[in-house]
């Protein structure tokens, strides 16, 4: 397989997300299953170039508009895509050589009928070399965070607002950085001690259970995860073995804000828990790991098809027996339900900001006007999730955004509506959360992880505890 069918594959992967307005992973998933004759080294390129330039397809898309006779927005299609990749190509994938790029790209605009523009792809590319240099450095300089983190201007206008500048910029910068793999054992088979990582079996005390590679070492931030730090020194063997235990079920991988949640939370053995929303999994499988193999949980969410791989992750986990997966509707009470729960999860549906660095597609398709949609949505669904809680339990509200309004703001609009329940402060220590303790919104039971500040996705959790 050549380079340049593999540029083809991405391009067609590419198209399908910015012209037919498909998802990137939904897209890229089927190349990799269509394609899964190619090379590993193939695969991973076609994945890098797509993801990369969805990623920085603002930024792309400014920097042709100023060296282009044409602007974007009038290209052919599949000439813009051509573009895009390639510019993309030229700014931040040193190791390609530029002549290969030019050379290749003006190849598939002829393959895709294009010939006549052949000349203006050339010319484009070649002028992009040129002045490679001093873009790069503009891009490095600027203080327009539109361009520079290639980031629509109302998200960079919120984050500013609700963050300051410094943290802004932060998290705008940490969307670009590759985040450590978290991984929880499960089942009780290859497990943490529930009292944290100084309790971890014998024959590996400083790492995981002795199955696990030595490269996996507990977090420090959340004492129910073990984590494999990017970067050179992790061995491909040590990944193999990662995925290898994932596809064993004897480990799922969680981000460490999702994880943190559900410990925070501290569902006990014996316990009856209604996820909502809960597809595909790892809030309850986390929770029914922590209750020791003894209590239930009943997990819902929307389709069968959510529903279906729900089920298939809890039985890969040897947890089948505890946990149930049912489609059901969040904003729709059942009200055989009701009052019914020791804990409920609702980590619901929103904005996404949070995980920019993961779903390029949100750059592209999140609007403005859907924040408060999006808060409004949730408030109805807080109000159905608060009915399953029975006097004495735990509420956890939960999304992966960094949104006052979706975040604190409806924390707020909650205890105000919903007197019953009040904050449930969060149990610190080393035990727990060796890297969270000190923390003071833990105290009123809710934390809003920034990625930058912690070395995560963007994650919101709330507790309340229902009094009467």
């Amino acid at each position: 397989m050549t380079k340049e069918s593999a540029r083809a594959v991405a391009l067609d992967c590419l198209l399908a997300v910015t012209e037919d307005g498909a998802f990137s992973h939904t897209v890229l998933n089927s190349a990799r299953e269509k394609y899964a004759w190619m090379s590993v080294e193939d695969r991973s390129f076609i994945t890098r170039l797509v993801h990369g330039t969805l990623e920085y397809l603002i930024q792309l898309d400014a920097v042709l508009n100023r060296i282009s006779s044409v602007p974007v927005r009038k290209m052919k299609p599949p000439v813009r895509g051509i573009l895009r990749m390639s510019a993309y190509q030229l700014l931040y994938l040193d190791r390609i050589p530029e002549r290969a790029v030019v050379h290749e790209a003006v190849e598939l605009a002829a393959m895709r009928g294009f010939r006549g523009l052949k000349g203006f792809v050339n010319a484009v590319l070649r002028s992009l070399c040129r002045e490679k240099e001093a873009v790069k450095r503009e891009i490095s300089e600027s203080r327009d965070f539109s361009f520079r983190y290639a980031m629509p201007p109302w998200i960079v206008r919120q984050f500013r607002e609700e963050l300051g500048e410094e943290r802004a910029e932060l998290v705008l910068q940490s969307f670009f950085r590759q985040m450590p793999l978290y991984v929880r054992p499960v089942s009780g088979r290859a497990g943490l001690s529930d009292k944290g990582s100084e309790e971890l079996p014998e024959e590996h005390p400083e790492n995981g259970p002795e199955e696990f590679p030595k490269e996996l070492v507990p977090s420090p931030w959340c004492s129910d995860l073990l984590v494999l730090p990017e970067g050179d020194d992790t061995s491909r063997e040590a990944r193999e073995q990662v995925l290898s235990l994932l596809r064993e079920g004897r480990a799922i991988v969680q981000d460490l804000g999702s994880a943190a949640a559900v410990r925070a939370a501290m569902p006990t053995p014996g316990s009856r828990i209604i996820d909502l929303c809960a597809a595909p999994g790892g809030k309850s499988i986390a929770a029914a790991s922590l209750m020791e193999g003894s209590g239930q949980v009943l997990a819902f969410d929307l389709t069968e098809e959510k529903v279906q791989i729900l089920n298939q992750n809890a039985e890969r986990a040897g947890l089948a027996g505890m946990i149930r997966g049912e489609t059901g509707d969040a904003t729709v009470f059942r009200q055989e339900l009701e009052g019914s729960a020791d804990l409920v999860i609702a980590d619901l549906p929103c904005s996404g900001l949070g995980v920019l660095g993961q779903k390029p597609d949100i750059r592209l398709n999140l609007k403005e006007e859907q924040i408060p949609e999006l808060a409004a949505l949730q408030r109805t669904m807080l109000g159905q999730a608060a009915r399953y809680v029975r006097p004495g339990g735990k509420l956890l509200f939960s999304t992966c955004t960094i949104s006052r309004r979706e975040n604190e703001d409806n924390r707020a609009w909650f205890l105000e509506t919903h007197p019953e329940f009040r904050p449930e402060p969060v149990e610190t220590g080393e035990s727990l959360f060796p890297g969270l303790s000190g923390r003071p919104e833990l105290s009123e039971g809710y934390l809003q992880m920034l990625p930058g500040e912690f070395p995560c996705d963007g994650f919101f959790f709330a507790l309340f505890r229902r009094t009467e």
